[in-house]
């Protein structure tokens, strides 16, 4: 049995982290990220269900392949089954031995087909369960040396915020870390993120606390580090079309006034990295999954309209190359 070397102490060396983005963070988006500068990123949710009934063929078990160079990373699981969760804790730990960072809990996912199993947000109304949750998944990774964090959110109900003895009770369970997204499950994702809430978490907590919501510019990033107490931030929709936002993150922090967007020829070389990175990472030829990506890195740009419109008609990557290449010349020629 192989003993990991990492620490969330170590790991937040670079405390801006890619959060685990379901539908979006796969391997290729999450290998970019990280050449981009995030300090740790981390899988899209997976069903600890999922791999424990189906664990060979599974789009779950798909969902723990890491990409070239994006080890030591983070494995998100959800669930509610004491015992199931820390089977598979143990599992993935073996099976991935030091590429894995850390295993993160998902206690915060919002949308109905999850949380009416009782598990994501829901366990924020079961603290007792989530805290049982929590220590048999501490105990089953224990031989191995891996931490485990918990995403969670500041309440469930509209208006209620209860993040502060939730989370202590994750603290108290063996949680090394705990990240706290500023809504409650009945926001969803509108409105404003909490920060005084989230505040108040790392105030009370001995253990680190992460930030996550509303983290879409390098200088949000760097307000919450510098004017809350929080060890670190989750960077989620603000990445999505603009990886690039973590060097920006980093520049801030190393004394740039600014935090520049790269020029037109920057950005487009980083589409085709993302493009060329996902080409190889799948054995099939779907361009669809790459669709939201390129859209995203296309928003606010001249001619976004037009080139949304193109990018969900192309249906090949020789396609998108193409489409690629005549957005590209048209906009240095207008800019």
């Amino acid at each position: 049995m192989e003993r990991h070397g990492n620490s969330v102490i170590s790991l937040l060396k670079n405390p801006i982290w890619l959060a685990p983005l379901a539908g979006v963070a796969d391997a290729p988006f999450r290998q970019l990220c990280k050449e981009q500068g995030a300090g740790l990123t981390c899988t899209e949710m997976i069903s600890a269900k999922g791999l424990h009934f189906n664990p060979e063929g599974s789009g779950s078990e798909r969902l723990l392949r890491l990409s070239p160079g994006e080890a030591p990373a983070a494995v998100q699981l959800f669930g509610a089954d004491p015992a199931l969760m820390a089977e598979q804790a143990a599992r993935v730990a073996e099976k991935l031995g030091s590429d894995l960072a850390l295993i993160d809990v998902n206690m915060g996912c919002p949308v109905p087909k999850v949380v009416k199993h009782g598990e994501g947000s829901a366990l924020m109304k079961t603290p007792e369960l989530a805290e049982q949750v929590v220590a048999a998944m501490v105990r089953a990774l224990a031989p191995y040396g891996v931490p485990l964090t918990v995403k969670t959110r500041i309440g469930y109900e509209a208006g209620e915020d209860c993040a502060v003895e939730f989370a202590l009770r994750l603290q108290e369970a063996g949680a090394s870390l705990v990240t706290v997204h500023g809504r409650t499950r009945a926001q969803f994702y509108h409105g404003e993120s909490n920060d005084e809430a989230v505040a108040r978490v790392a105030e009370a907590c001995s253990v680190p606390v992460m930030a996550s919501g509303d983290i879409l510019t390098a200088e949000r990033a760097v307000q919450m580090l510098e004017q809350t107490p929080v060890a670190g931030v989750m960077v989620a929709r603000g990445a999505i079309g603009r990886p690039w936002i973590f060097g920006q993150i980093a520049m801030l922090r190393a004394g740039s006034p600014q935090a520049p967007e790269p020029t037109i020829t920057e950005r487009f070389a980083l589409i085709r990295r993302h493009v060329n990175l996902t080409r190889e990472w799948y054995a099939d030829d779907r361009v669809a999954r790459l669709r939201k990506h390129l859209i995203a890195y296309a928003t606010g740009l001249p001619g976004a309209a037009r080139f949304r419109s193109r990018v969900n008609q192309a249906d090949t990557y020789e396609a998108v190359d193409a489409l690629l290449d005549e957005y590209e010349s048209w906009l240095i020629e207008h800019d």
